[in-house]
């Protein structure tokens, strides 16, 4: 009777030894993380097709297809979400996404959309609008106007002479002579109705555009003008100033302007508030 009754008796003392509590206490915690882990490992296997995911695909399917899609096209486009997501995150388990440079470009420039629809800007007085258009009245400033016509001479048919024969053609010109049987042909046209100063230069050259800017509209032909092309006589016939309309009539452009404007430097802080959150190190370059 003895010898049944003590392990009995040994229980309650093995149960105060400390070694035995460690052991039962990671027991214990070796069973719970389990079942934690179980759970996220379900959850892990567990693709989820919400209501917003079905109506984002049927968007995307009407705005692809002017049309509604049809219960077999749910069910495709269902099917086709489950195997990308599948295989999205088996590549993820798998570490393919690591040091990929497009990935990473997407998921930044998902995250500068997620950024720029996170920012809201209330809409600004008069007042602020008109700050804004008085510091950037060059953004709405109508450019110096240019129409005119010319007459070419290339330097590369007639060498040193084009200056020469430019020179003999302005008084035929200036007495009636028919400018479009005069000179030489002109790859790009003869003749400009409203072009921007902007545009002269670039179709002629800056020198070439400064002169003409600076002459008056005038029924006579000058020159010879000097561009990158060649030598030109030219009759500028019109030579509109630039204008700064009224703010009243380009009220919409400036709030256009600085809402663009506001939303980018918002962008940009959010952007660099984020970045500020992590520690950069660069291998071999001692931060300090």
């Amino acid at each position: 009777m003895t010898e049944k009754t003590e392990p009995a008796r040994r229980l309650p003392v093995l149960l105060r030894e400390p070694l035995v509590h460690f052991i039962l206490a990671a027991l214990a915690v070796f069973i719970a993380w389990n079942a934690v882990s179980a759970t996220r490992a379900s959850e892990a296997r567990t693709i989820r097709v919400s209501t917003a995911d079905l109506e984002r695909l049927a968007s995307i399917y009407a705005a692809e297809s002017g049309a509604l899609p049809s219960g077999e096209d749910m069910v495709a486009m269902v099917n086709d979400y489950v195997r990308d997501e599948a295989l999205a995150r088996e590549a993820k388990r798998l570490g393919l996404d690591e040091g990929d440079t497009i990935i990473t470009r997407r998921l930044a420039q998902k995250m500068t959309f997620m950024v720029a629809d996170l920012a809201r800007e209330t809409e600004p007085d008069e007042a602020v609008l008109r700050d804004w258009y008085e510091a950037h009245a060059d953004r709405f400033t109508d450019p110096q106007m240019l129409t005119f016509q010319h007459v070419f001479f290339s330097q590369d048919v007639r060498g040193a002479a084009a200056t020469t024969d430019a020179k003999a053609a302005l008084a035929s010109l200036n007495t009636g002579g028919d400018w479009r049987a005069t000179g030489d042909p002109f790859m790009l046209q003869r003749a400009y109705g409203d072009l921007p100063v902007r545009e002269v230069v670039r179709l002629f050259g800056a020198d070439f555009a400064t002169v003409l800017a600076a002459m008056p509209a005038s029924d006579q032909w000058t020159g010879p003008v000097t561009s990158a092309l060649g030598v030109h006589l030219v009759k500028v016939t019109a030579n509109t100033p630039a204008r700064l309309p009224p703010f009243e009539q380009v009220r919409d452009a400036v709030m256009a302007d600085r809402q663009d404007e506001t939303r980018r430097e918002q962008n940009e802080q959010a952007i660099q508030d984020i970045i500020a959150r992590y520690k950069v190190e660069v291998e071999g370059i001692n931060a300090d």
